[in-house]
């Protein structure tokens, strides 16, 4: 678009150029129509002009001058204080059962008869579940009852002393451990000539040896001598003979002690052997008499002792197999929710023996989940927990004992709990890693199970300690700084050395001092270009 300036607006209205007439001009009638028409066309053209003076002035204004220069950017600061700082590790969870208790029949289990629950009953502590075939049980009892009566019966005749026939089999046991004493003593007499006989017959063997190897030495001697004087191949075969006989005697030497050696030993451990047997021997026999000698005696206190501890002991069959019998009805170990039964009327029942409760552990870095089982199942809602799924990136940061807040997501009620299971394992969902992390809350009133929740754990806390907006920092590698502006507005980067990292906040250790003024990191939000008044981006209507 052309511009134009004042002076030719001006200049397009003056009277020369609309043909205004001069002061000789004549005043008939159609000279006077020509100045009246005259007259008009320049006040139109005075308005037009002062029309397009208006419009050039205001474009003008709308492009140089009224566009106002950016205000000098101000950099945001922030103060360094002293305070707290608090770290957390935020997640999801919902809310289940702390313990869940896997109920199954104690001692042999049987055929089911009965099951008086159903999932989602509530039980009190002790009542019924269901109940196995009693028939064992019940022959149990009268088998343990028979067995006291015994047990009593033998009480009685100890009490009472022994009969004759009694007496008469004591006096045989006596008889027969002299005769075994007197057997051994004979077997030792035999077994110490032996040892004698051996060591004569050996020893004899032993100087015959030696006899032969002294003539064998006299022989080669003279054969050597014979070889010396006269070195004829006769001579020389009667000394390599008389050498080789000496070498069969001394063999034959060293045979002879050896078998000696080995022969008495033999002979010496029978009569070893046989000793012991008598000394055995002797101890049946006066623990025969000793016996003996007892039962010939009234009833002594341990006697009757020994008998009451039997009958005692049957009373106690009879408990268990009473206690047998009750556990052929299973009933519930605590009060609480049936969450499942695992059994059918009709069926054998899988019995553990026991009843198992599981729970987090709570001094331990590993969880243990609540898991179902036994042939009835039971929650309690006494003790709540909630498992939550914690990113990678952040399970470092997590141990158990670090206390936790619990916001009901239905309601926004805030519960505290603890950390008490962090898992070992990871769990991967959709690429990702995450690591459960048990909190066990420390109340449950009006919390219901399943309920969703967000659960923020803090990692860390410090309190009274010098802090800095996180957005101050600025870290390169293993180095942190932090740009401090002066009262006249100079600004000097400095090193700072870090403590706990907050939400937020860092702790500072070192570098900045409590009341020092920060620069914030910039965000570049300016707006680019200019916009005309009115939001139209255009020339203010011009068209």
């Amino acid at each position: 678009m052309t511009q134009t300036s004042s002076d030719e607006v001006l200049a397009a209205s003056s009277p020369e150029e609309v043909g205004a007439p001069d002061d000789g001009a004549s005043g008939d009638d159609g000279a006077s129509g020509t100045g009246s028409r005259s007259r008009r066309g320049r006040w139109v053209n005075g308005v037009i002009g002062l029309a397009v003076l208006l419009v050039l002035t205001m474009t003008a204004w709308t492009v140089w001058g009224g566009r106002a220069e950016p205000a000098a950017a101000t950099a945001q600061t922030t103060t360094v204080d002293t305070g707290e700082v608090t770290a957390t590790v935020s997640a999801n969870g919902n809310i289940a059962a702390g313990t869940t208790v896997a109920s199954d029949f104690e001692g042999g289990g049987g055929m089911v008869r009965k099951i008086y629950v159903k999932a989602g009953d509530r039980v009190r502590k002790g009542q019924a579940l269901a109940k196995v075939d009693q028939t064992s049980a019940r022959q149990a009892v009268a088998s343990a009852r028979a067995q006291l009566a015994s047990a009593q019966a033998s009480y009685q005749m100890t009490v009472q002393g022994q009969t004759s026939q009694e007496q008469a089999l004591d006096a045989t046991s006596v008889q027969q451990a002299q005769v075994s004493v007197e057997s051994a003593q004979q077997n030792v007499a035999n077994a110490q000539q032996t040892l004698a006989l051996t060591r004569q017959q050996q020893d004899a063997n032993v100087r015959r040896a030696e006899a032969t190897v002294s003539d064998a030495q006299q022989a080669v001697q003279q054969a050597r001598r014979a070889y010396r004087r006269n070195d004829t191949p006769e001579n020389k075969q009667a000394l390599e003979t008389a050498e080789d006989a000496l070498t069969s005697a001394r063999t034959a030497l060293a045979t002879a002690r050896q078998t000696r050696t080995s022969s008495v030993v033999q002979a010496q451990q029978q009569v070893e052997s046989q000793q012991q047997a008598l000394r055995s021997a002797q101890a049946s026999l006066s623990s025969t008499r000793a016996s003996v000698s007892v039962n010939q005696q009234p009833a002594r206190e341990g006697e009757v002792a020994s008998a009451q501890a039997q009958v005692e002991s049957a009373e106690v069959g009879v408990q268990e197999a009473l206690t047998t019998l009750d556990q052929t009805v299973l009933r519930a170990p605590v009060a609480g929710t049936v969450a499942e039964v695992n059994g059918t009327v009709g069926e054998a029942s899988s019995s553990a023996g026991s009843t198992t409760s599981s729970s987090t552990s709570t001094d331990s870095s590993t969880s243990s989940s609540s898991s179902s089982g036994g042939f009835v199942s039971l929650t309690s809602t006494r003790r709540l927990q909630v498992t939550a799924d914690v990113a990678e990136a952040d399970i470092a940061e997590v141990s158990i004992g670090q206390p936790v807040t619990v916001t009901l997501s239905a309601t926004g009620r805030n519960v505290q709990g603890t950390v008490t299971g962090v898992d070992v394992t990871e769990t991967v969902t959709n690429n990702v890693v995450e690591y459960g992390v048990t909190v066990t809350l420390n109340r449950s009133n009006g919390i219901k199970l399943g309920q969703s929740t967000q659960v923020v754990v803090t990692t860390g806390s410090k309190e009274g300690v010098v802090r800095v907006s996180s957005s101050a920092l600025t870290t390169v590698g293993d180095t942190t700084t932090a740009t401090v502006q002066q009262a006249d507005g100079t600004t000097t980067t400095v090193p700072v050395v870090t403590g706990l990292e907050g939400d937020g906040l860092t702790e500072v250790l070192d570098g900045l001092s409590d009341g020092e003024e920060v620069v914030l990191a910039e965000t570049s939000d300016q707006p680019t270009g200019f916009t005309f008044p009115g939001g139209g981006g255009g020339l203010g209507g011009l068209r």
